[in-house]
C-alpha cells in the first residue's frame, strides 16, 4: 500500500489498459472506497463492469459472501444464478 497509493494518486495507472474481462464489485454504503468512486474507470478497459451489491459495506466477502461467490461464478462462465 505504501508503495501502490502513491503511484496511483500520480496517476502511473492510466496509460495501461485491462483488455480481459473486469468486474468491480463494491458496497452500496461502502466508506473505505465511495461507490462514486468506482465509476470512471471504462475509458481503461475492454469490458469492465461495475456492480454494487445492495446493503453491504467495504468487507463483501465477509458481508455478502454468496454475492462475491455468484458475481465470480458469472464473470468466469457467462451464466447468472437464478
Amino acid at each position: 500500500m505504501l508503495r501502490d497509493v502513491p503511484a496511483l494518486m500520480r496517476g502511473s495507472w492510466r496509460r495501461h489498459r485491462l483488455t480481459v474481462p473486469t468486474l468491480l464489485l463494491g458496497g452500496e454504503r461502502g466508506r473505505v472506497i465511495a461507490p462514486s468512486l468506482l465509476a470512471g474507470a471504462e475509458p481503461y478497459a475492454d469490458d469492465l463492469t461495475v456492480r454494487l451489491v445492495p446493503g453491504a459495506g467495504h468487507y463483501l466477502p465477509q458481508e455478502r459472501p454468496q454475492a462475491v461467490a455468484d458475481a465470480i461464478e458469472e464473470l468466469f462462465t457467462g451464466r447468472s444464478r437464478p
